[in-house]
């Protein structure tokens, strides 16, 4: 069997099950010591030799050894639940060679619903169907509100983009906000270093921008030969923000806030990113026009090795319950058909 053979290359998803494996040496010292104290009773109530001579189907290793079984069904058990793998193959990803960051803003404003059914499920219709049509392109994903993380790193391996997407909300990031440009930065350091075609950081936001360092970061993504294009999400008439709760957000005074895109600062940065601003509105003709911008990025054949990773977790629980069949099937006084040949003690 293949996946045997490659168990030397093998390594646990769960690493933290392991863990579990300490209580193995746990169990075995209880054991030996109980072994002890019922030897220390036995001392007491006669003489070790007579005890044995009235009791010859009684066997000294039988018990240790279905209780090493129980053991090590148990420890097969615990390898199976850290989900081990072995990696034996060399995936080989030929890609256009464009890689493309898409920065998604999920800061409170995004959930206003002047564009249906709000600012941030539309951008996720939007990066999904982005995704699907470019599945060749290496792609990462970060999110940003008044920091940036790195959801996705540069993959090429988005299958079912709707998955993850589902799980984006504003509550991923404590601190609020809109920092573009701290989006920009980070976007910067996940593309692939060794290679400088084909890059194109596009940015799904409303533009409720407090900081003014974004234009300058654009500036100096295109030095790099970055890309930036904008997408606005929203439109210029001021909105309310919907809560959890089913009331609209409030300041410290307890006016409604509003929201309203902000397409100057979003068309700044797409200028000075050498990239282009588009506004979100109908899903098809946006697509088509990001499409197209997509398009004109200058793309590398390129090829991505990648290790292939196959679960062996089922190789594992048949090992576990092999040792339960053969401790279920083993007594723990001596046969006597075997006590013969003196296979067991």
């Amino acid at each position: 069997m293949e996946e045997i053979n490659n168990l030397a290359l093998l390594r646990f998803q769960n690493t933290e099950i392991l863990w579990a494996t300490l209580i193995i040496p746990i169990l075995f010292l209880g054991y030996f010591f109980n072994r002890k104290r019922k030897l220390i009773q036995l001392q007491k109530f006669g003489d070790l030799e007579l005890i044995e001579k009235l009791t010859p189907d009684a066997s000294k290793t039988r018990p240790l050894l279905k209780f090493s079984l129980y053991n090590a069904a148990l420890l097969m058990l615990i390898f199976s639940l850290a989900r081990p793998q072995a990696g034996s193959e060399i995936e080989v990803d030929t890609g256009d060679g464009r890689q493309i960051v898409i920065a998604l803003d999920v800061s409170n404003s995004m959930m206003a619903e002047d564009i249906k059914p709000n600012r941030l499920e539309k951008a996720k219709l939007l990066i999904a169907d982005i995704l699907r049509k470019n599945a060749k392109d290496r792609t990462a994903l970060v999110v940003f509100a008044g920091e940036a993380y790195i959801q996705i790193p540069l993959s090429s391996n988005f299958h079912n983009p709707d998955l993850f997407l589902s799980a984006i909300n504003p509550n991923m990031i404590p601190v609020q906000g809109t920092n573009i440009a701290d989006a920009i930065d980070l976007s910067i350091n996940v593309f692939d270093k060794t290679t400088d075609e084909g890059k194109i950081i596009i940015i799904l936001s409303d533009g409720e921008n407090h900081e003014n360092e974004s234009i300058e970061k654009a500036k100096n993504a295109a030095d790099l030969g970055i890309i930036i294009s904008t997408i606005g999400m929203g439109k210029q008439s001021a909105v309310p923000i919907p809560e959890e709760n089913g009331e609209y957000k409030k300041d410290r005074n307890g006016n409604i806030v509003l929201t309203k895109l902000n397409p100057t600062l979003l068309t700044d940065v797409a200028n000075a990113g050498n990239g282009m601003y588009f506004s979100a509105g109908n899903i098809s003709s946006d697509l088509r026009n990001i499409q197209k911008q997509l398009d004109k990025v200058d793309t590398a054949d390129s090829k991505i090795e990648m290790k292939k990773y196959k679960d062996l977790f089922y190789i594992f629980i048949f090992a576990a319950m092999l040792f339960l069949l053969i401790d279920f099937m083993l007594l723990e006084r001596k046969n006597k058909r075997l006590s013969k040949i003196n296979l067991f003690d």
